[in-house]
């Protein structure tokens, strides 16, 4: 009895065990595919965008033709592929809980993630993927109740799991090195910033600027800035912010020089574009983005009270 409730105990730590370094893997995989954990606080390198519209982007990825398949099956496959051991482990762990109450689970630990990608501004964040990874939530959960029936002992039930965990850590290691070798705990994570047509920003310090928020709203006379809490070591005070207040009201006009940075992200790799805007361009990007791009202010030299150059941050 000794003997089988030692191997049984020792069966349980192995699952644990696997089930915690897939938990490693999964937090890389997702919240840092696109910006290393160093980059969190790094403004500049902030990418941040949301969807709130479902199968909108799955429905993008088989219709849009300048998506490439292998690009369809990494993100479609990958997000359901990603949580079937949730799903198995879930089902595990919560024996006793019903169904509803273990794709519940999935379901906030997916957008536990979505939400930590918009807030620390690490990429999309994308209701689509919540649903592909509640899919592939529920095809762990699935599999749970498929190996209970046709595994005759708890050690063997045990067993089975751990042989998933195995199979599927080293699937997933071989397509992750296929798809983005980058992904891979081992791998080399520095990033590699490429500036293209920076000869607009020549003679600009970006360290100079007196104003560093979300950009909120935009109009032919004046922008509207959020100063995030986030950037609160980044900002520097001026006379159209109040201690405490969360927006402030800049003017601009004809003469305010509007420096747009198209940001974009391709492996190991964070591409920065850069253009001059104008007003209406500015407007157009804030009515069309779905989350506020942050913005860089310089003020006018005398009276502080107007800008005379905006640095915008767009993420493509």
């Amino acid at each position: 009895m000794d003997s089988k409730q030692d191997k049984s105990r020792g069966l349980q730590v192995i699952v644990y065990l696997f089930f915690i370094v897939y938990a490693l893997f999964t937090v890389q995989v997702i919240l840092f595919k696109t910006i290393p954990i160093t980059s969190i606080f790094e403004a500049d390198t902030a990418l941040r965008s949301v969807n709130l519209i479902p199968f909108h982007t799955i429905y993008g990825f088989f219709t849009d033709e300048s998506i490439g398949s292998d690009r369809m099956v990494t993100n479609v496959l990958g997000n359901i592929g990603i949580f079937i051991p949730l799903g198995l482990a879930a089902a595990y762990i919560g024996k006793s809980r019903t169904w509803g109450f273990k794709v519940a689970f999935v379901f906030s630990v997916s957008m536990a993630f979505e939400i930590i990608q918009y807030i620390f501004a690490l990429g999309s964040s994308d209701i689509d993927d919540i649903l592909l990874n509640c899919a592939g939530g529920v095809i762990g959960i699935a599999l749970y109740k498929a190996l209970l029936k046709i595994t005759p002992s708890g050690n063997q039930l045990l067993a089975a799991i751990i042989g998933f965990f195995l199979l599927a850590g080293i699937g997933g290691g071989v397509v992750t090195g296929v798809v983005d070798r980058s992904l891979l705990p081992f791998a080399d994570q520095e990033m590699e910033y490429i500036d293209e047509n920076k000869q607009i920003m020549t003679g600009v310090d970006e360290s100079t600027a007196d104003l560093f928020g979300d950009l909120t709203a935009a109009q032919t006379d004046a922008i509207t800035l959020y100063n995030n809490p986030k950037y609160s070591m980044l900002k520097k005070t001026a006379e159209t912010t109040e201690p405490g207040q969360e927006n402030s009201t800049i003017p601009v006009g004809a003469s305010t020089k509007i420096i747009i940075r198209h940001l974009a992200s391709d492996q190991n790799k964070i591409i920065s574009t850069y253009e001059e805007g104008t007003i209406s361009s500015l407007v157009s990007i804030v009515e069309s983005s779905p989350a506020a791009p942050t913005v860089r202010v310089w003020l006018d030299g005398d009276s502080k009270q107007a800008a005379r150059m905006l640095l915008v941050n767009v993420l493509k």
